[in-house]
């Protein structure tokens, strides 16, 4: 548990599988996790290994390979950080699914029909199965810390926030939180057991941190897009994480008043048509109020969308033409996050 004091690593060459990085040194390579009938396919490997002693913190992007903000940021990060002043050691996944980064197939693989954020710890049947299994046994278990960088994906706008999965570890559940506090520009989502909040049973930080892992997961940008306020988010976060941990220079800055996800509800279209969104991600919506309008193909409205509960609006669906039970707006419930003195601190450096 971090607590102050990070743990350790001795100063010797980090390895996963024949990939590996001396102090000091920056290493890039490719696992090879099996074939289709068209070639290999393989997992992108960064390491950094600083020169002096630090904790292990694993990135992986590129989980849904569409969504690109946060693979942009992993590459950013990887390439900006000096292994002659890191503190520890960074193990990086710019990519994880080459397949799905190549096809620009959203949600799933487009091998076997998978989604990898759902099928965690993996095992040895399809290739998306393999593929989580190596990711949680050779590469993050090779970590204390390990943060997922997701964003909402084909047709999803996102707004930003970082969960973590509650493990009834009390040294982890500690450190899992101040990494999701630190992460944030506002938002925490604390899953427990049964819990309709994210990160769920399947996803790699799910699994992760039930192994001992403080594993974050961390969300901004979405749509297929590449923005550049997305990719700050990402950058941000994993820089606040890492002053941190200590493995750089410079203190966090944390963004106040935090929020607390208490609960979250999907408001769902009730006739076809085209859709005329009145809600944008980030926007208090009260009770009742109207999010969006569906009207035929002869412009005639069918229906007003209003939300039952006042929320916040962090998930909007892109798409313009609904059909009967399409989502249309993703409301969080929230109260203010509390008191969390390690990461408390650090709040006066953002007013």
């Amino acid at each position: 548990s971090f607590r102050g004091e990070p743990t350790l690593m001795s100063k010797n060459k980090i390895a996963v599988r024949n990939i590996t990085a001396l102090p000091g040194q920056r290493t890039r390579g490719f696992l090879h996790i099996g074939e289709t009938a068209t070639g290999p396919i393989q997992l992108p490997v960064v390491l950094i290994n600083g020169e002096s002693d630090g904790p292990v913190l694993c990135l992986t992007s590129g989980v849904h390979a569409t969504e690109y903000a946060p693979i942009e940021a992993v590459m950013r990060l990887t390439n900006d950080l000096s292994p002659k002043t890191l503190r520890g050691a960074v193990i990086a996944i710019p990519v994880v699914s080459m397949n799905m980064f190549a096809s620009r197939c959203g949600f799933v693989s487009p091998i076997d029909g998978l989604n990898l954020n759902k099928i965690a710890p993996g095992g040895d049947g399809s290739i998306s199965e393999i593929l989580v299994r190596v990711l949680l046994d050779e590469v993050i278990a090779k970590a204390q810390y390990h943060v997922d960088l997701h964003a909402g994906d084909f047709g999803e706008m996102l707004m930003p926030f970082a969960g973590y999965s509650l493990t009834g570890n009390s040294a982890v559940d500690h450190d899992g939180e101040a990494l999701a506090r630190l992460f944030t520009p506002g938002l925490i989502s604390l899953s427990r057991s049964g819990d309709v909040l994210p990160p769920f049973p399947g996803s790699l930080v799910h699994t992760a941190a039930h192994r001992g892992i403080v594993a974050i997961l961390a969300e901004s940008g979405g749509n297929g897009s590449l923005e550049e306020a997305d990719v700050r988010v990402h950058v941000k976060g994993v820089t606040n994480i890492m002053r941190y941990l200590k493995m750089i220079d410079g203190e966090p800055i944390v963004h106040g008043p935090q929020l607390s996800a208490t609960g979250r509800a999907i408001t769902r279209a009730r006739h076809s048509g085209l859709l005329r969104l009145n809600v944008k991600i980030g926007d208090a919506v009260a009770a009742g109020q109207e999010v969006a309008e569906i009207c035929d193909v002869f412009g005639q409205t069918l229906e007003i969308v209003r939300v039952t509960k006042a929320g916040t609006a962090g998930l909007v669906w892109s798409h313009k033409v609904v059909s009967t039970g399409d989502p249309v707006v993703r409301c969080w419930y929230t109260d203010p996050a509390g008191d969390f003195p390690d990461t408390d601190k650090f709040m006066h450096l953002a007013r």
